[in-house]
């Protein structure tokens, strides 16, 4: 199966050099069921989510929808191993997907008796998404959502990101939209640049799904188009009972990257995003296997294309040694053409670096 592996190594890359004492290896994750295109009525519902532990002795597992009194439990053996968690329910009394906007109580929890390292994936067929997943003592109480132009080759393939609160009591988040909300059940659409308050306890979900903005299938230069929810904002903030720590994921129903306008396949996609305290200044990135670029000027090559983000737009960016003059895109990134070669990304204040493997 084809995956999108989103952010990945930049996100690493960011928590080494920033933060030396964390660690993706925890005994306590939170996730949902992030939104995929097949979900639509219709299109079969045959996508699946699962987890994946790695996990290096005998370990106790515990997967849990609080809502729902969903439960599963894992005992992992002795050794290095890798271990598959049972499908997430996705119809029926104890549905986990978030295939709508707004409010859900749908975060699944996990737990486990020993340090672990855990990841997620939701599929179907040979479109595919998955991301590792940070444990709950690295959250943050401020992100950024980080997408990409969402073009696809199947409609109804909205870009996304979602909140879920990670702690008791209740967690007030400020969510301010890059772009246009869908808003077809619950508000009536969210408007870009706007801020909107919402409150959640312990396991709840706010889902943001963004609008679609037409187009039509391939073949021709004409892809079903959806909004870039890039630099939206998401910030726990303190009402009375301290900031709470939130987890936010990222993603697309379905999304074609691509080096040229053209919609190739697609894949849906799901990222979990980095608290803006873990930011760095300097990241090194490798390239990394994409679709081989016949078209490219130095011949069949692998390309990466790279978004360089800023939470200040005075922010100095250096792209190997020398100062961008690429221009600031909707006040928040710098998109690097496509490439084969090795980056060196410097800021002067903190910046999240984005590596996107074509399609």
């Amino acid at each position: 199966m084809r995956k999108f592996i989103l952010l990945s190594l930049v996100f690493l890359t960011s928590f080494t050099a920033f933060s030396q004492d964390f660690s993706n290896k925890g005994k306590d994750f939170w996730v949902g069921y992030g939104y995929h295109t097949i979900m639509q009525p219709g299109n079969g519902n045959l996508q699946e989510m699962v987890l994946y532990f790695a996990t290096d002795q005998v370990t106790n597992i515990t997967i849990s929808i609080a809502s729902t009194g969903y439960t599963q439990n894992i005992t992992t053996p002795a050794g290095n191993n890798v271990t598959t968690s049972f499908a997430i329910p996705k119809a029926g009394a104890q549905d986990a997907r978030l295939f709508t906007e707004g409010l859900s109580s749908n975060g699944i929890h996990i737990t486990s008796d020993k340090p672990m390292v855990a990841y997620a994936h939701i599929y179907n067929g040979n479109c595919s998404g998955a991301t590792i997943l940070y444990p709950t003592n690295t959250l943050g109480k401020e992100y950024y959502s980080i997408n990409y132009k969402n073009w696809s080759n199947q409609n109804n393939a909205n870009g996304w990101f979602y909140v879920v609160a990670t702690d008791t009591g209740t967690t007030t988040v400020e969510i301010t939209p890059q772009a246009d909300q869908a808003g077809v059940v619950t508000n009536g659409g969210w408007v870009a640049g706007t801020t909107y308050t919402v409150s959640l306890t312990q396991g709840q979900i706010y889902n943001v799904m963004g609008v679609l903005t037409g187009g039509g299938p391939p073949p021709g230069n004409n892809p079903f188009k959806g909004v870039d929810l890039t630099g939206s904002k998401v910030k726990s903030i303190n009402t009375g009972n301290g900031c709470k720590r939130i987890g936010v994921f990222s993603g697309s129903g379905r999304i074609s990257i691509t080096c040229n306008a053209n919609s190739s396949s697609s894949d849906n996609y799901m990222v979990q995003a980095a608290p803006k305290t873990a930011w760095g200044k300097k990241y090194l990135t490798t390239p990394a296997l994409g679709i081989i670029d016949a078209t490219h000027p130095e011949g069949n090559q692998a390309v990466n294309i790279f978004r360089v983000c800023v939470a200040d737009p005075l922010t100095v960016v250096r792209v190997n040694g020398v100062v961008t003059v690429l221009p600031l895109q909707n006040n928040f990134y710098y998109e690097i053409p496509q490439t084969n070669l090795p980056q060196m990304i410097e800021g002067d204040q903190p910046i999240m670096v984005a590596q996107y493997f074509t399609s």
